[in-house]
């Protein structure tokens, strides 16, 4: 399935893609666009080179994350993931 091209956000929100000593947050209401609009990202970001072992994406509507409940367990997953693609 093709995206629709979110230009105005991803417009926004380029400029901090390689900021590492920020957090960044998408918000949003339910089924407005949010895992599309880093769907996009990730793709701009491998456009620009960076390897996908290097990105890090959760569907935390998944069954797989739905237990998630805390922030230390979100952190335990991130944890496991960094270190399995090598960048712990």
């Amino acid at each position: 399935m093709e995206l629709f091209r979110r230009e105005q956000y991803l417009s926004k929100i380029r400029g901090f893609y390689h900021d590492t000593d920020i957090i960044k947050v998408i918000t949003g209401v339910r089924r407005c666009g949010k895992s599309s609009l880093m769907e996009m990202i990730r793709d701009e970001l491998i456009g620009e080179g960076v390897s996908e072992e290097r990105i890090i994406y959760l569907d935390l509507d998944s069954r797989k994350y739905r237990k998630i409940k805390t922030d230390d367990e979100f952190e335990e997953i991130i944890d496991g993931l960094s270190t399995s693609n090598g960048l712990a």
